[in-house]
């Protein structure tokens, strides 16, 4: 039996409270009894249809411990606090115990959120305990149950009685779990340090090139990749580098080799402006780049840079010799890679030493540099794995670049860190072959835009899909109309991820329905409709006032999203200005408007940009922007925008007016404002959703990733009407 770590004794209070772990065995069960002053001084309240585990159960009937069962569906709230009073009063810690209800894998607690709301409003305070569960590996780590390798109890500060107590034990729980996973034992090493144990422990796994369908043991990618970084170290100064590929062998290799060389990729977007690229030369001072020569000439309306500054990974390794591979595989066998390894370095890494660097594609209307270290990238893995389950010998399909979070995180990091197949693929943009590849090699998870997601449904046939368990959906919201047809049409569950970029890992995923466990009907939601998920394990969420954010609301209220965990950054690249604003501690703002909802799923109503004030209403442009698609049938799935809703000045006076911009209207007439206000209005949705202005466009303007590019929209706008530009 595992011996626990316990921290935050000096929480426990002297007067009788409601103990609310998010889970236990016997071993916590046992811990958290004597925590709290010994069988004495506690009794225990179990839901009679989610009974914890038989071995608690026993330990409860041998030791004749205090308690009652009561029944979620039968017991009313003024009943279960009575029962909950009465223990009190006879100088007894209540503790809620709960047993295995169905959920998601690494689900932050074993509590539904209906066993937990009889608490709220009942004046009754309540001291949250997180219990983690881990295993020392960095796959799956996070655990719901036994076996594992660290038990780990965190008392937490007691919460004042109030409405939303629940939902205030959760984000307790959240915050205790992040702190958790930050100091895990396999985020200790660096990431390359991790690469090369999983590679050499993996040497049989490989990279498949989807164009060619010819593969590459990763015994032979440690080999090139060592042979690449050794010229790297001898040819480049700088502590970064730029990598202008598209997903494939050679861009793995060139990101391992600059990880090798202790040096910083820099992953570039190669479809950007040319000042969107000079602005991310100028923030990160890289001055040369690893690329292909082939592919310079594919992308040509890319701004390359002179080519005294490019480095054709194609070109360095044709001209290694065969003793040279040799040697290297050599030492690959011997265990020797340490060696080579050790002398290409300037200078030992650390863990929260910068790994790697990205760029968000300008939602703000700037692009935002992110450093991600090394244990951001490796708990990012930990808690993917952790929550979608691998095993070896299964594989990805990776087609979206490795300049986005989730196309590094799912078709880089994650194969080569737990010894994955991947499929990869250099273009998305050719669905009849991406569909192909999931068939063909059985792929298990993938990712892609909604719009990319469309079009490759739109090339494929349920069989193609079959194998696919986990399909991610990133960078925008996914279509309802989408979802409903892969669900209808494909069998094919989407998972919607919620992606800022200041994280490396997305901060929830939405996923299939879970069953219920044997013996109980509860069950966890993963997700429902509007949602985007539960937040990822490690992932803590606070909201604020959208207008104070320094006041903390209760989770389950509207407000601006913070988020805060290990894969979080804690600077932009050159200590932007706005980070000021946007980062307070251990906690970042996304610039999201959202909620946790009573199951502790995510809901995101847009960004805080994307809200106008009309009269003394709060619009939310996105959901106005859904409402207006139903109103006119205008078509979501496919993922084109076809409308966009824009709050600028009042030209008349005070305020805000909304104005609409669309592709759908080619000449505007007066009636269809008329048309557009009744129509709302009769499907019920408020008067203050209505625009005041049509202004009929060829196109929406969006970013690479598929979002609005709303600073664009909304200078059009202004100059369209002729209002002043701040």
């Amino acid at each position: 039996m595992i011996e626990p770590t316990i921290e935050g004794l000096g929480n426990v209070p002297s007067s009788p409270t409601l103990v609310i772990p998010n889970r236990v065995d016997l071993s916590a069960l046992r811990a958290i009894e004597t925590a709290l002053g010994g069988r004495d001084r506690v009794a225990w309240m179990v839901e009679n249809n989610l009974r914890p585990d038989p071995e608690v159960m026993m330990y409860l009937s041998q030791s004749r411990s205090a308690g009652f069962l009561y029944a979620i569906e039968r017991t009313g709230t003024e009943e279960l606090v009575k029962m909950v009073r009465d223990r009190q009063v006879q100088g007894r810690h209540v503790v809620l115990l709960c047993g295995r209800p169905g959920q998601q894998p690494a689900a932050p607690t074993d509590i539904p959120g209906k066993m937990l709301s009889f608490a709220d409003g009942s004046k009754l305070s309540a001291l949250p305990i997180y219990v983690g569960m881990y295993r020392q590996e960095l796959s799956g780590s996070i655990v719901t149950s036994a076996p594992y390798d660290r038990l780990c109890i965190h008392i937490m500060p007691e919460l004042k009685p109030g409405p939303s107590l629940s939902a205030r034990v959760r984000g307790a729980w959240m915050e205790a779990a992040a702190e958790q996973i930050n100091d895990h034992p396999a985020l200790q090493n660096t990431l390359p340090q991790a690469i090369l144990q999983s590679l050499t422990q993996h040497p049989g796994a490989m990279i498949i090139d989807g164009v060619d369908d010819s593969q590459l043991p990763y015994r032979k990618l440690l080999v090139y990749a060592l042979i690449m970084a050794e010229k790297l170290h001898k040819r480049v100064t700088n502590r970064r580098l730029g990598i202008i590929l598209p997903p494939g062998k050679l861009a793995t290799i060139a990101n391992l080799a600059c990880m090798l060389a202790g040096i910083s990729p820099v992953n570039i977007n190669y479809n950007d402006t040319p000042e969107d690229f000079r602005y991310q030369v100028e923030q990160t001072g890289i001055d040369r780049f690893i690329t292909e020569a082939r592919f310079t000439h594919k992308q040509q309306q890319f701004s390359w840079p002179a080519p005294r500054d490019l480095i054709y990974i194609d070109r360095e390794l044709a001209d290694v010799s065969t003793v040279a591979l040799k040697i290297r595989e050599l030492a690959i066998r011997l265990g020797k890679t340490d060696l080579i390894t050790g002398r290409l370095q300037n200078r030992p890494q650390q863990p929260d030493d910068e790994a790697l660097v990205l760029f968000s594609s300008a939602t703000g209307g700037i692009a935002k540099g992110t450093p991600y270290s090394h244990r951001m990238l490796l708990s990012a893995v930990m808690q993917l794995s952790s929550r979608m389950p691998l095993k070896q010998g299964q594989r990805t399909l990776a087609a979206m670049p490795l300049y986005q979070p989730v196309g590094l995180l799912t078709g880089l990091l994650l194969p080569l860190l737990h010894g994955l197949d991947v499929v990869t693929y250099p273009d998305t943009g050719t669905p009849k072959r991406l569909c192909e590849l999931a068939h063909n090699y059985g792929t298990v998870l993938t990712a892609f835009s909604p719009a990319q997601t469309n079009t490759i449904l739109q090339s494929g046939k349920p069989e193609h899909f079959s194998t696919l368990r986990y399909f991610l959906v990133a960078g925008e919201r996914i279509p309802t109309e989408l979802a409903q047809r892969a669900t209808t049409d494909y069998k094919l569950s989407l998972h919607e991820c919620y992606t800022p970029a200041e994280s490396a890992l997305p901060v929830s995923i939405s996923a299939s329905t879970p069953a219920a466990a044997p013996g109980t009907p509860h069950i966890i939601p993963a997700a429902q409709s509007g949602t985007a998920g539960a937040p990822m394990p490690g992932m803590a969420i606070r909201i604020s006032d959208l207008n104070r954010p320094e006041q903390s609301l209760p989770p389950t209220s509207p407000g601006l999203i913070w988020i805060a965990g290990s894969t979080v950054i804690p600077a932009y690249l050159k200590n932007r200005p706005d980070a000021t604003t946007c980062m307070r501690g251990k906690w970042l703002c996304t610039g999201d408007v959202g909620r946790l909802n009573a199951d502790g799923l995510l809901v995101i109503s847009g960004r805080k940009a994307r809200f106008s004030k009309i009269d003394d209403d709060l619009v939310p442009h996105e959901a106005a922007e859904e409402a207006l698609c139903r109103v006119l049938n205008v078509p979501t799935a496919d993922g084109v925008r076809r409308l966009a809703i824009v709050g600028v000045p009042n030209p008349r006076g005070i305020g805000e007016i909304l104005v609409l911009l669309s592709t759908v209207h080619k000449h505007l007439v007066p009636q269809d404002l008329i048309t557009v206000r009744y129509g709302l209005l009769n499907a019920r949705y408020p008067a203050s959703w209505a625009p005041s202005r049509i202004i009929p466009i060829k196109s929406i303007p969006v970013l690479p990733n598929g979002k609005l590019d709303y600073p664009l929209c909304y200078r059009g706008t202004c100059q369209q009407l002729g209002i002043p530009v701040e």
